[in-house]
C-alpha cells in the first residue's frame, strides 16, 4: 500500500490535465463551428468586420491554450 502513495499526486494531476484537455477539445470544436459559420457568412461582412471576428477567435484560442 505504501508503494501506491506516491501515485496519488500523479493521478490527481492526470485528472486535472484530462479535464483541461476535454475543455480544450470543446473549445476547439466550438471554434470550428464558429469558423464554419464565418465561412458561410463571409460575403455578409466587410474586411474589417471579418478581421475583428478572426482576432476575437484567436484571442479565445490563446486563452484556452494558456490554461493548458
Amino acid at each position: 500500500m505504501e508503494e501506491l502513495l506516491p501515485l496519488i499526486p500523479v493521478l490527481e494531476q492526470y485528472k486535472t490535465d484530462s479535464k483541461l484537455i476535454i475543455q480544450f477539445k470543446d473549445e476547439v470544436r466550438n471554434l470550428s463551428a464558429v469558423l464554419t459559420e464565418i465561412q458561410e457568412e463571409i460575403g455578409a461582412y466587410d474586411y474589417d468586420e471579418l478581421q475583428q471576428r478572426v482576432l476575437n477567435l484567436e484571442s479565445r484560442l490563446h486563452d484556452c491554450m494558456k490554461k493548458l
